[in-house]
Order: C-alpha cells, then structure tokens, then sequence
C-alpha cells in the first residue's frame, strides 16, 4: 500500500520488488495475488462496495490509487497500535442492568453456560454482542474469577526447556535452599517433569478429584489446553467443574477422577475440540478485528474524529459475519485464523508439546495435594483482596494447603 500511495505500478513489479526482501522470499504468487486483490477491491465479498475499492487499474495494466485522498487515510492508520479493551457485562434483555467490565482475554476464554463472578453475584455467559457480554443471572455451580491481566508474555520454550532440564539434576546448589527443599519434596511425593514425558498427577481435593497436566508449554498454551480437556472430559462423563492454568501446568478439578489422560490427549482430538470451542466463543471475532485494523480494512483513525472500541467492534462483527457466509477463504479470514492458533490460543505449542512427549505419559495417582500443585490451588482461590477479613481468610487457606502439600516443613528439612 505504501507503493501504491507513491504512483503506479504493474503486479509484476510490485510482486518482483516484495520477494526480493528476504523476509518475504517464500510468498507465493497466489498468496501475494489475493493481498493486491484486497488492497484493491478488499475481496471477492466486498469488492461491491466503494469505501473498499483503493486502487484503479488502468488501461495500460498498471494500478494506482482511485482516489488521491485515500492516501491520506492509509497514513493516517500505519501502526496503529492493538490495545487491551475491556467489555461490559450486561444482564439479557431490553435494559438489561450493566454489572461491570472484563478484559476481552478473560471473555474469549468463556463458552455459552460459563458462570463467572462479577459485581457481587454468579451470571451466566449468554454470548457476546456488539463489544457487550451478555449474561443471565445463574448460581448452579462454582464460577470462574474475573481478574484484570493485562498484556502477558507466556514463557519462551527455550526457558521451559531450561527448567526442564534443570530438573534432571540431583541438586540446585544455585537456588536458596527453601526452592531446593521445595523440589526434593516433590521428587518424594510424586515425580518431577521431564522433557520428553508428561507428567499428569491425580489426587483428591475437597471432595473433587483434581488432575494436573505438567506441559510447560507457556500461559495461552495451557488455558487453551486447559479449554479443550475440559470438553473432552465433559463428552467422556467426567463431569469436569473447573480449571486454572499457569505458564508450567493446568490444573482440572471434577467429580469424577482421570483414569486415562492419553485418551484426553489425542491430538486430532483435540484438533476437532479446538475448530469447535473457537466457533463457540470470541476469540475468533477479536482476532478479526485486530487483524482487520492492521491490514487497513477497519480505520481507526479518520480525519477529525478517531473511531471508538465500539464501533471498531459493531464494525468488525458485521464484516467477520458476511465474510464467513459469503468468502470464507478471504486473506483476512486466513490470517485470522492462524493468527488465532498462534496468538491468544497458542495452539501451536499444544502441538509442539504432544510431539515432544510422543505418547509418553506418567500418571501418577495420589492421596495427596503435591508441593507443585499447591500453588495452582492457591491460584484458584485467588479473589479481589478488598479488607483485612479477607486477607486473613487467604492466609488461613494458604496455610491449610502449605501443611497438606507438606510445604509447611520445607524450611525445617535439609537438602537431599
């Protein structure tokens, strides 16, 4: 687009002048096709439509810009900047009661009958509606905690594999000697993750039975595996309640215990669970939007005037829709779906993970909260400290799981 705003030119040129950039050495000409195709007309499904049409082919053969004017509004929108917008949860119905917000992250992760917390009482997922969720009143089992993240990095592969492989040896010498004594009683407990196996853990918690999943695949990575078991347990008759994910594990509590995490851990499975759970929420609509903002098709930026996060929204649901009736194989719907896998849902490392394993999965059933869970138990129980009851209720939790892991005696122990 920047050379389109500087004169004309022939896709020929333009085509030879892209793959010369070392970057862009293996687009191909069908690919680079349907770019100048959008940047053109934006698409088969929108080619009607002239707030879309930017470049003029001339009789020569040569594009050019259709109106001097749109290069105004190209400039105008180069780096636009992809922030961390939050949604208002409203109750269903006309003038339905606003209860709040939440940060869109935390509303991708949810499917039609979540529950979660917000503004004192249990709702229900309904959907979610022009850059509203919408939500019915409903308390039938424990709901999710609504936090504020902000923007988080998940942890690299290659620290994950630096910790792996740190966990191979007999000793820490380099680490204080609480996080030693921590280790060494994990080790006694239970086992330690290895790099090429994955160690699922299964012990009864409060009347549930609690299965962890050691992936070490980063954040995104294990709340979306963290999605997709949970379905998978729901369709096996698990009757799964909950989960909590961290950069190293995913945490899944339910009424009845994982006898066979290598039947949950299917690949293709979790393939199908991951096109069927990615229909059913917003990810795939945030996706769009951002990357629809990117590419130029959504301005944000107008002479003037600077477009909300809600007409950015209203704007990008309305386009996602008609391009998934009409022109599904648009550029941006293929963007947006591998942007998908690779961003918020990480899918990829999923994938990744299950090559690296290979099959090869220790189960270890317990009796016990082991020293590695017991901070994913700390997690799920965390809630919005607003007082000093509240503070002392934590404590007293936090110091009913440190004795039941055994962490309590760390600092007492000597290093093994």
């Amino acid at each position: 687009m920047i050379t389109a705003c500087a004169g004309s030119f022939t896709a020929d040129n333009l085509y030879a002048q892209v793959i010369t950039v070392g970057r862009y050495a293996g687009l191909s000409r069908s690919a680079f096709d349907d770019c100048l195709e959008f940047c053109a007309t934006g698409g088969y499904a929108l080619k009607g439509y002239d707030r879309w049409r930017r470049l003029l082919q001339t009789s020569d053969g040569k594009w050019q810009l259709r109106d001097p004017r749109t290069a105004q509004r190209i400039r105008m929108n180069i780096g636009t900047i992809q922030d961390t917008d939050l949604l208002k949860v409203r109750l269903r119905g006309r003038g339905g009661k606003s209860l709040g917000e939440v940060e869109e992250a935390f509303a991708a992760t949810l499917s039609l009958g979540d529950t979660f917390l917000i503004g004192g009482q249990v709702v229900c997922y309904e959907g979610l509606r022009e850059m509203t969720v919408e939500v019915s009143r409903k308390s039938g089992k424990k709901p999710k905690i609504a936090t504020f993240s902000g923007t988080k990095f998940a942890t690299s592969t290659q620290l994950s594999k630096r910790i792996l492989d740190g966990l191979k040896r007999l000793d820490w010498p380099e680490l204080p000697l609480y996080m030693r004594n921590w280790i060494s009683l994990q080790r006694k407990v239970s086992k330690l993750p290895q790099f090429d196996r994955l160690l699922v853990e299964t012990f009864p918690y409060e009347g549930r039975s609690t299965s962890v999943f050691y992936g070490f695949a980063g954040r995104n990575a294990m709340q979306t595996l963290g999605l997709l078991l949970s379905k998978r347990m729901e369709d096996a008759g698990l009757a799964p309640l909950g989960f909590v994910a961290t950069d190293y594990a995913v945490m899944i509590w339910g009424l009845e215990p994982v006898t066979d995490p290598v039947a949950l851990l299917g690949a293709q499975g979790l393939r199908d669970g991951l096109e069927t759970w990615l229909a059913g929420n917003a990810v795939m609509k945030r996706t769009f939007r951002a990357s629809a903002v990117i590419a130029g098709l959504i301005e944000r930026n107008l002479p003037g005037s600077r477009k909300s996060g809600r007409q950015a929204t209203f704007s990008s649901d309305i386009l996602y829709d008609t391009l998934l009736k009409y022109d599904p194989k648009h550029v941006l719907m293929q963007i947006t779906r591998e942007e998908a896998r690779k961003g918020l849902v990480d899918f990829d490392r999923i994938e990744e993970m299950l090559k690296r394993i290979s099959g090869r999965i220790d189960h270890v059933v317990l009796e016990r909260v082991t020293p590695f869970a017991a901070p994913l138990l700390l997690e799920m129980g965390r809630v919005p400290v607003k007082g000093q009851a509240e503070e002392q209720l934590l404590a007293v939790e936090t110091a009913r799981l440190m004795q039941a892991s055994g962490i309590d005696q760390v600092d007492l122990m000597r290093s093994e």
